[in-house]
């Protein structure tokens, strides 16, 4: 299907690769845009080669679904920073090392070290995009601590935290992290996870961070104590991100220490079941979800709606009910964080923007809660 020779054309191709070429360097804008000039050369050069993984080309084109929804273009990013990661291929892995965000490789360089990785790994980048993306940001928990702590400065009390699709459970625990957020510090100051975001807007006001538990479900759950696990993880984290890199590195270390309560499962399955059981007075239940709901079937996402809804009208002043999302809007140009509380008074049940940030957590811009 293809020449042997590094730098010649394959010798035929299946058809246009509309669209993996097209999605390939959209998602390259897109980073560009967020100034991850090493990660937009890599999206470009691969627009470049792609084609000496025919069957990787096969399974994109004929993709089911939206590209960009499924995270098809994000999957294959990963799998490629595993082949580096990975020693197989000494040219990419010595491209990958030197990155950093800003860096732009030589294309008469990188091209070479893509088209090796794409023919001779491509069974392993298949695997890859047949796999669910899993992301464990822990730097988007800035967004949720935020939100608590506004909360318990209207009315304290402990919380108890439930999160929808959450990877290997970092985030779950967030009260063990260093967090100092728009000048306000919480959670744990000895802590070897620190998360600092750039912050713009007011700072939250400083209430309490009180946290009784935390439990989550992912339908692929990692376990960090698994070392292939944890290296999973790492593969989704773009290279040249060092900052990003040593923080998973930290959180991963605490999870194995202190691991994270997930169950394998269905989210709208796993919080009905979490929503029936009785909420003890002065108890807040916070459900959390970031960068989640892009993956999930419509069905489950309004499931998920219909449930908390539910949920809501039980709600009380001393039982309240809050969802927190860190998601991208409805026409993806912004990530935005939104609470609904429900606590069966005036104005409840009705979703506001706290914030919006980056992707990744980089930055707030923080709106509040204020009435």
């Amino acid at each position: 299907m293809y020449t042997a020779a590094i730098g010649a054309q394959p010798a035929c191709r299946l058809r246009p690769a509309l669209r993996g070429e097209a999605q390939l360097l959209l998602e390259a804008a897109k980073a560009q845009s967020f100034g991850k000039h090493f990660v937009a050369a890599l999206l470009e050069g691969l627009a470049r080669t792609l084609w000496y993984a025919p069957a990787l080309v096969r399974v994109i084109e004929e993709w089911p679904g939206d590209l960009a929804s499924a995270g098809v273009i994000f999957r294959l990013n990963a799998g490629l920073h595993a082949l580096a990661r990975s020693g197989r291929f000494p040219e990419l892995e010595a491209i990958y090392t030197a990155a950093t965000t800003a860096t732009v490789p030589d294309p008469l360089r990188l091209d070479p070290a893509l088209t090796l990785a794409l023919r001779d790994g491509e069974d392993d980048l298949l695997m890859w995009l047949t796999g669910p993306t899993q992301t464990n940001e822990v730097a988007r928990v800035a967004g949720l601590a935020a939100v608590l702590m506004e909360l318990s400065a209207q009315r304290e009390m402990p919380c108890r935290l439930f999160e929808l699709g959450s990877s290997a459970g970092l985030n779950l625990n967030l009260a063990h992290y260093d967090l100092c957020i728009g000048g306000v510090r919480v959670g744990d100051a000895a802590s070897d996870v620190h998360i600092a975001p750039r912050w713009s807007g007011r700072s939250p006001r400083p209430g309490k961070l009180r946290i009784i538990s935390a439990e989550g479900v992912d339908l692929s759950p990692l376990d960090v104590a698994r070392p292939g696990d944890a290296e999973r993880l790492h593969a989704y984290v773009w290279p040249g991100e060092r900052d990003r890199g040593e923080r998973l590195r930290g959180a991963i270390a605490l999870a194995q220490r202190l691991p994270p309560r997930i169950e394998q499962g269905s989210a709208g399955t796993w919080l009905a079941r979490q929503l029936a059981l009785p909420q003890a007075a002065g108890e807040r239940r916070v459900v959390f979800h970031s960068m989640v709901l892009q993956y999930l079937p419509e069905a489950e996402r309004l499931s998920i709606d219909r449930l908390l809804d539910t949920a809501g009208t039980r709600a009380q002043p001393d039982r309240p009910l809050v969802r927190v999302g860190l998601e991208w809007n409805e026409g993806r140009t912004a990530v935005e964080v939104r609470v609904t509380q429900w606590d069966g008074r005036l104005h409840s049940g009705q979703p506001r923007l706290a914030a919006r940030c980056h992707p990744y957590a980089e930055w707030f811009e923080w709106l509040g809660l204020d009435d």
